[in-house]
């Protein structure tokens, strides 16, 4: 470089002026095309990389379950303990007395079981709940002689059977929970009549047993049941409420 300034006379204090000039300009090229060479890999890098502040993460197994809801559980039997108890309660006027008032019988000979599939639908065809309606007792042994022979023929029609069809509002798997209600929907079988009813259920669960009561309601006319009558009775309500405290066992 120097001598090819000197070929030209070029004072040698330009000269040196010259070649840094040249040094910066090839130096300045080569940091270009580093530069550009690289950008192109630090954008790939940066679309390759995850984004933090990115709401669209992966859910992990456990979430995934959760989400889907659809968890498997195992059948069910609830079966019906010697604690449980059932009743009627009518709305009556006495003679004596110059107000209504219910009568009640009540009765603790109720056995049954619900059977429920791993989908939490109820398998029908090996559900049974029934009553026995001739070891019902209310404050009158005059009334209970008289339903059990004229009312009921509990001497021919000894039970009330319900089978139950299907738990609407019920969740599955059965939570464990101090609250819960739904309504269990089922064939009820009085003498020779058969009419479906709906009973409402409101229980706690601990795991092991369940703990609540289910009620319902229907009148003498739905199962062709004949109104008592009695001197001593002024009148008798068409309604007829059934109710069951009951204490259940989970297998």
């Amino acid at each position: 470089m120097i001598k090819l300034l000197n070929v030209y006379h070029i004072p040698l204090s330009y000269s040196f002026m010259v070649i840094a000039l040249t040094i910066l300009v090839i130096t300045g090229c080569q940091k270009d095309n580093t530069e550009i060479d690289t950008e192109p890999d630090k954008q790939a890098a940066a679309a390759s990389a995850p984004n933090p502040d990115s709401s669209e993460t992966k859910p992990d197994n456990k979430t995934k379950t959760q989400q889907n809801g659809n968890s498997p559980s195992a059948p069910m039997a609830i079966n019906f303990s010697d604690k449980t108890t059932a009743r009627y309660l009518v709305q009556e006027q006495l003679l004596k007395l110059n107000f209504p008032n219910d009568a009640i019988g009540t009765t603790k000979s109720v056995e049954g079981s619900i059977k429920i599939d791993s989908k939490g639908q109820i398998d029908k065809s090996n559900s049974l709940m029934q009553v026995n309606l001739d070891d019902l007792k209310s404050d009158s042994s005059y009334r209970d002689r008289y339903i059990k022979n004229k009312t009921l023929e509990t001497n021919t029609y000894k039970y009330a059977k319900f089978i139950p069809m299907e738990a609407i509002g019920m969740d599955w798997p059965l939570p464990i929970s101090e609250t819960i209600e739904f309504k269990l929907i089922g064939d009820m079988t009085i003498k020779t009549t058969t009419k479906r009813l709906t009973w409402i259920i409101k229980c706690s669960n601990n795991g092991s047993n369940l703990i609540g009561k289910a009620t319902t309601e229907f009148t003498f006319g739905d199962f062709n049941i004949t109104k008592p009558s009695a001197m001593a009775v002024v009148s008798v309500e068409d309604e007829i409420r059934l109710e069951i405290d009951f204490e259940a066992t989970i297998q």
